[in-house]
């Protein structure tokens, strides 16, 4: 038995639990010019937890709610901090270090996407902060690679409130820098402990964000005979590498035309321009690579041409080749000329922005689109009507000239940007803008949001309505609109069933407190519960144990906390101390379980009537506990609980018979280099020293010198190791048996 037994009322019991699980509450806490919300104080608790057990943690708390400050207070723990993030970003995270009295070093995703990124050594930054961390989901990128080796030894704190895009393997990506293959193994209560994510209603009323009204659906008109056009153009001529896809040009161009006419118009000036691109070069006898193509540069309508002698390869059939890309060039340009003036859908739609701006006289607008022509085209149609603004990576345009972005933002947005009341001539009201405003920065002037066309992705979505739903804003709701693709293009491209569908996985996985974006609202009990996601169960369980705190409990008493309710059966809930972190078990069944579910379900039935604690129930609990603990770590001791990579087999294969091949008088040397080498290979690791680690295992290194490498690759980031068996001290235990 552990320590002594002390009977406790089942209240106190539930209060033990809930204070060793949750810890103590956070007082307020000021960072520089700033003071914490409660829920980002609870947020750097929850990180530093992770940060001290994986290495890593994410946070993707809804948009608005205030992320960036609790990376800044988290940057406080560390000497070196380095911040990755888009560089349209910047200047906003130079003013939130600034605010917040936080040194950092900062290096764009951009920058680290190019070929002559060189990078940092192992030990430049002990912390490296991810903003917008969903740019780095895919591993076969080079910025992916670079960010692998800056958060090789970093402690890393990846930031997004939209870690899905297109599938769950984006946010297993994600973690895998900190926990390499692990990442794909992790339990839900693992996941749930790795990942802190909350959700806009679950705020205290005085930092509440406006509630997202419905969106409000507009349609527009149809044209099937464009799409028709689009999807029976010949087929383009592929370059050397197959960098032009035949079928997706069609639907390129008509992704393009459900943004807008002025949008497919110079989408075809450009396909044209690189077509004529093509034809230069196969009339020299040369087929060029995509690579190559670009650097034969179309801009403002004028296509300035390589020799293309030096930028292309030979090839010895440019005859027929050419008869392809020609057919190709005439039919959009013949395309070109038929709709050249079309006009009808982009009146339409500005008809629609002028009948949402009448519904909200007072109100603030931003309107997103994808492309930049559909900005500029839709600004010079409304520019008269007055205080409207348009903004793409070019800059600002008002009706009087050209405005730096902060300007143009500042006009717009002065309350959310602390900037000094614009004149009343010259406040902007309406402001059309791409998505290059759709992270990163505060509009909470605005109350209404509209979609001028449909991404890729429902995360796309979000992020755009994040810009206004945020703490700070004086509306208590805001109001959404979406310009519906017409028929025939969403027939063609099914893009809306496809952002559906990229929203329900998200929805399932980590949750949204997004509606769904073209379905009805889910309204019964078994569709929420169908897409109830790991970080909302996370949440109720943690309301459960706030709910259960005692705010004059202080006892430290080294003694058990034991108590027993009446329920159906024998269980029990109980809060162990195991792994260097309190760890709360639930009996369901007769089955003990450290799983997210059965957390839930125990803690949900512990509210019966008191009785008196049987003795015999307190020891078969007792050792059903030792039972589990022993057989937990006895399967992870032998890979039972995760598999071992077919990578991490073959390191540890060499490592043994490096040993057996020894020779006698170096065995026992060698043995020490291979008890480091065989702690490592049994370790989490990070993506980057998976990578090292798989360069390793077929290399034909002499085995000494092979060890000595395998050992070297150790981090200096030393994460709880998840293997490693500590004593087991069992802290408080709610016992539950039928009454009588």
């Amino acid at each position: 038995m552990d320590g002594g037994l002390r009977l406790e009322p089942a209240a106190i019991v539930r209060a033990q639990i809930a204070e060793i699980v949750l810890g103590a509450r956070q007082k307020c806490a000021r960072i520089g010019g700033i003071t914490l919300k409660s829920h980002q104080q609870s947020a750097v608790a929850r990180a530093k937890a992770a940060l001290a057990e994986f290495g890593g943690v994410l946070l993707c708390d809804d948009v608005g709610m205030g992320k960036t400050f609790v990376a800044t207070a988290l940057a406080h723990q560390f000497s070196r901090t380095l911040v990755v993030a888009p560089a349209a970003l910047r200047s906003m995270w130079r003013d939130s270090l600034g605010t917040t009295e936080t040194s950092a070093d900062f290096v764009s995703f951009e920058r680290l996407s190019r070929s002559d990124f060189g990078g940092a050594s192992r030990t430049d930054y002990d912390f490296v902060i991810v903003d917008e961390a969903h740019h780095a989901r895919n591993p076969a990128t080079r910025r992916y690679r670079s960010l692998a080796k800056l958060t090789r030894d970093a402690a890393v704190l990846l930031v997004t409130a939209t870690p899905i895009h297109n599938r769950t393997t984006d946010m297993s990506a994600l973690l895998s820098l900190f926990l390499g293959s692990r990442a794909r193994r992790l339990t839900d209560a693992e996941l749930g402990r790795c990942v802190v994510r909350r959700e806009q209603n679950e705020l205290a009323p005085e930092f509440a964000i406006p509630t997202i009204a419905r969106t409000r659906h507009r349609k527009v008109l149809d044209n099937p005979g464009i799409v028709q056009e689009l999807m029976s153009l010949p087929p383009p001529l592929p370059v050397r590498d197959g960098g032009l896809g035949g079928a997706l040009i069609g639907r390129g161009l008509v992704h393009q035309w459900t943004s807008s006419e002025a949008a497919l118009r110079e989408a075809v000036r450009r396909r044209v321009a690189k077509a004529a691109a093509l034809t230069a070069s196969l009339e020299s006898g040369n087929y060029p690579t995509a690579r190559e193509l670009q650097t034969w540069i179309y801009g403002d309508g004028a296509l300035q041409l390589g020799f293309p002698e030096l930028l292309s390869s030979p090839t010895d059939d440019a005859h027929a080749l050419l008869v392809s890309v020609r057919s190709h060039s005439t039919a959009l340009q013949m395309f070109y000329a038929r709709h050249r003036s079309d006009a009808a859908l982009d009146t339409q739609r500005v008809e629609i922005l002028l009948e949402i701006r009448n519904a909200h006289p007072k109100a603030k607008i931003v309107a997103f689109a994808q492309y930049a022509e559909t900005v500029s085209s839709f600004f010079s149609r409304l520019s008269a009507s007055g205080r409207v603004a348009m903004l793409t990576a070019r800059g600002g345009v008002v009706a009087g000239g050209g405005l730096t972005r902060e300007e143009v933002l500042a006009r717009f947005a002065p309350r959310a940007l602390h900037a000094k009341s614009p004149s009343r001539a010259e406040q902007i009201d309406l402001l059309l803008t791409t998505d290059l405003l759709s992270e990163g920065v505060n509009l909470q002037d605005a109350g209404v949001v509209i979609h001028l066309d449909v991404p890729w992705t429902a995360a796309r979505m979000v992020q755009r309505v994040g810009r206004v739903a945020r703490m700070g804003s004086p509306h208590a709701r805001v109001y959404v609109y979406l310009l519906r693709l017409p028929a025939s293009a969403a027939a063609v491209l099914d893009s809306e069933r496809l952002v559906q569908r990229k929203w329900s996985a998200a929805k399932r996985t980590i949750g949204s407190s997004a509606t769904a974006p073209f379905a009805r609202e889910v309204d019964t009990e078994d569709e929420r519960s169908a897409l109830d996601s790991i970080p909302a169960k996370i949440e109720r369980l943690r309301g459960i144990l706030e709910s259960w705190r005692r705010p004059n409990l202080t006892s430290k008493s080294s003694e058990i906390g034991v108590a027993s309710v009446c329920a159906s059966g024998f269980d029990f809930i109980a809060v162990v101390s195991v792994r260097d972190g309190p760890l709360l078990l639930a009996s369901i069944a007769g089955s003990v379980s450290a799983g997210l579910d059965a957390q839930l379900a125990a803690c949900r039935i512990c509210e019966g009537d008191e009785l008196a604690t049987r003795r015999e129930d307190y020891e078969v609990a007792i050792k059903q506990i030792h039972e589990w603990l022993q057989h937990d770590l006895a399967s992870e001791s032998v890979g039972v609980s995760g598999s071992q990579s077919r990578t991490r087999v073959q390191i540890l294969n060499r490592i043994h018979s490096a040993i057996d091949d020894a020779p006698p008088h170096v065995r026992n040397a060698r043995s020490e280099v291979a008890s480091r080498a065989r702690t490592l290979a049994t370790s989490q690791l990070s993506a980057a020293a998976e990578a090292e680690l798989e360069s390793l295992a077929h290399s034909p290194l002499p085995d000494q010198e092979w060890l000595a490498k395998v050992a070297g690759l150790a981090s200096t980031r030393q994460p709880s190791h998840p293997h490693l068996p500590t004593p087991l001290e069992i802290r408080a235990l709610l016992l539950m048996r039928e009454g009588g």
